[in-house]
């Protein structure tokens, strides 16, 4: 398999992962009567949405930016996800019964809820095909781990008016992610743990002799390219 298959097929199971619990927490919002029973899993899907939003902007929009041509992309991303989480305060102003959030209605929220997380999850895919084609395969390797270290450590609550890049925005989200877990303790929230990283797939000839990992794939290559392709000088000050 080609290189950055670890980090492409984690990325798809935690945007997997959050459109079940969106239809979960939806799910527990038919009745009516019930209006508490929605409180964990909708908890849940806030606290996964948050953390993982977060940690895209914490390793994967940098990464992209260094990227030829990944300027515009990453800011694409990045507007998206703060509507996303513009929207994820809403409904947990509306979950809690806040009073600036009473007279919005359910259904209007998980529609924008489920079209953000949409758009949100197709642009996060462009960024990872972008570094996918362009960036180095050792740096590709170890992005589906740092992401998974950063949603461990980010913040389980939405935060759309914080900084969302440069050293700025790594203080804010640590200071508000210890803040959150105090709050999530201190509220009994239900938070679940994030998708672990897919292992590399090691998929050279060379590689699956060195693993001991061998797929008998004829159409494997006899080594994997491990040098960062260059790139023009004219495509580097386009894009400064």
């Amino acid at each position: 398999m080609a290189h950055g298959d670890s980090l492409s097929r984690t990325v798809e199971a935690t945007q997997q992962c959050l459109e079940e619990r969106l239809d979960a927490a939806l799910a527990r919002h038919r009745d009516p009567a019930k209006p508490r029973d929605g409180y964990s899993s909708t908890d849940a899907f806030l606290a996964a949405t948050s953390r993982h939003v977060a940690a895209v902007e914490a390793v994967l929009v940098p990464a992209a930016r260094r990227v030829p041509g990944g300027h515009a992309p990453a800011k694409d991303y990045l507007h998206a996800a703060c509507r996303l989480e513009r929207t994820l305060c809403l409904v947990k102003a509306r979950l809690y019964g806040e009073a600036h959030s009473i007279h919005l209605s359910w259904p209007r929220l998980w529609v924008l809820a489920r079209e953000q997380l949409a758009e949100h999850n197709r642009l996060e895919l462009e960024l990872v095909e972008r570094l996918i084609a362009a960036d180095d395969p050792v740096h590709l390797d170890g992005l589906a781990s740092r992401i998974f270290q950063a949603e461990r450590r980010g913040p389980t609550r939405p935060h759309p008016y914080l900084p969302h890049t440069g050293v700025l925005s790594l203080v804010t989200r640590r200071v508000w992610a210890v803040a959150d877990r105090f709050w999530d303790n201190a509220e009994g929230r239900v938070i679940p743990k994030p998708i672990r990283p897919a292992p590399h797939r090691h998929g050279s000839l060379v590689s699956q002799y060195l693993m001991g990992d061998p797929h008998f794939d004829s159409t494997a290559l006899l080594m994997e390219r491990r040098r960062r392709p260059k790139v023009p000088v004219a495509a580097v000050r386009a894009e400064d």
